[in-house]
């Protein structure tokens, strides 16, 4: 089996002398604010679109992002791990992106930001027109890891704060870079600031079409946009609609179907239809002192720690089964810890499929481990003795959703029912967003947003 190297077992001794210089950073901080504006990032966007627009081309826009040696990355707003990185606009709310750097390397990293349009391209705006502040910053909140075999450094960054304030609502990219080399991003993450302007009603619905019916499910929703006074809905606004948060089945609504003087409504028979999927897969890494159904063995090989999974069968053929999941996401934390940020452990988790080989597709890991993509560092490799599909991952101790995707190699399209099974019934949450731009703004605006679970609104 083929498998990604990365050392479980480090002596870390970086970092201690990180901040001696901090003098002369703060020269080139002044610097670079009196530089800010030089080079406006352009935005070329494509005007022949259809009304609908499934995004299915992952270099169609900024994807969430991390080099190898970058682990656990969660971004959320603050307080609340298992929500979105979405915040309102000068608000008090905060969003607070973390994650673990399991390198021998002594680095040292910078945050920035970009603004996007709606389908994640970058705006045609400068770092002063959209932020206060300094266009990069040090992270300089990190603590090393405690008692662990793997040694790790934790970083944690909190968005907005005394250096970047963000004055204008929308699409934003965080990235974390090389403090030496800001051509080097190590890490990149989505996050959104809102302007709830707007009002929206959405529900979802078993579709009518007779080939979708017990398989997928349709959104129907209505934007109220007469708080924007006088407006084109048909060129001034788009509404983007995600299920679980995925990117590769996004839909950019681009033209409503029904337009009134206050309102527009997207309810066409054949429109805003998704795969109904299934519940996600799930483990509980939480402590090694006790097995569960999901784990078949866990082994201790020179103070690496190794979890065997109980195999995964196919699921395209089985009946579906009620299972509460976290819809793709993984929460951090060890039972008998006093902080899991520093104190959970990292082990090799050994993925197991059961299925006949595929020809011509591959198949992945998916998730938020992944960062919502197919990630080359989680594909699984099909061995003929045994006649499964396996890969091993290091991953820290926490509570774990992931579900087998398939990826034709020519297309590149992303399969998830494939071998997960396709059910109306199966518990999806879609995410709404609508943006604004006026002719005489150069920037998408995000001026409303809703959410919205198939098991409580389904009829």
């Amino acid at each position: 089996m083929a498998v990604n190297v990365i050392s479980l077992n480090s002596n870390l001794t970086k970092y201690d002398l990180m901040f001696i210089n901090n003098s002369i950073y703060l020269y080139i901080k002044v610097v670079i604010f009196i530089t800010l504006g030089l080079s406006p990032f352009f935005c070329y966007g494509n005007n022949n679109r259809t009304p609908y627009q499934i995004v299915q081309n992952e270099s169609d826009f900024l994807t969430n992002y991390s080099e190898s040696y970058i682990k656990s990355v969660k971004a959320y707003k603050t307080g609340r791990e298992l929500n979105n990185p979405i915040i309102e606009l000068k608000s008090d709310e905060t969003i607070t992106v973390e994650f673990d750097d399991l390198s021998d390397e002594s680095t040292s990293f910078d945050y920035t930001i970009l603004h996007c349009t709606y389908d994640w391209k970058p705006s045609n705006v400068i770092f002063m027109d959209f932020s206060d502040g300094f266009e990069y910053n040090r992270v300089d909140k990190y603590t090393n890891s405690l008692g662990t075999s793997t040694s790790y450094i934790h970083y944690s960054l909190t968005l907005p704060n005394s250096n970047i304030n963000l004055k204008i609502s929308g699409n934003y990219i965080l990235r974390i870079v090389d403090s030496y080399d800001h051509s080097k991003v190590v890490l990149q993450q989505r996050f959104m600031v809102v302007e709830p302007i707007l009002a929206m009603d959405a529900r979802v619905r078993q579709p009518v079409i007779l080939d979708f019916l017990k398989t997928s499910q349709q959104l129907e929703l209505e934007v109220n946009f007469s708080p924007l006074g006088n407006i084109n809905p048909t060129t001034d606004i788009v509404t983007v609609v995600s299920q679980n948060n995925q990117l590769d089945n996004q839909v950019n609504v681009l033209k409503p179907q029904y337009i009134s003087p206050k309102s527009i409504r997207y309810s066409a028979p054949d429109a805003l239809i998704f795969d109904g999927c299934n519940e996600y897969r799930a483990f509980n890494l939480k402590s090694f002192y006790y097995q569960i159904p999901q784990i078949r063995r866990i082994e201790n090989y020179g103070g690496e720690i190794h979890v065997n999974l109980t195999p995964d069968i196919d699921n395209h053929n089985q009946d579906y089964v009620e299972n509460p999941d976290l819809n793709g996401k993984y929460i951090i934390k060890r039972d008998d810890s006093n902080d899991s940020n520093t104190e959970a452990e990292y082990a090799w988790v050994y993925f197991t499929l059961k299925t006949e080989e595929l020809y011509n597709s591959d198949v992945y890991l998916y998730g938020e481990i992944t960062g919502l993509k197919i990630n080359p560092e989680y594909k699984l490799n099909f061995n003929h003795n045994a006649n499964v599909y396996e890969t091993r991952v290091p991953l820290k101790q926490g509570y774990y959703n992931y579900r087998y995707v398939v990826v034709d190699r020519q297309t590149g399209k992303i399969n998830h029912s494939q071998l997960e099974g396709n059910h109306f019934a199966t518990e999806n949450s879609y995410q709404i967003f609508t943006y604004y731009k006026s002719p005489g703004i150069r920037y998408w605006r995000l001026v409303g947003m809703k959410g919205v679970s198939s098991r409580y609104s389904a009829n």
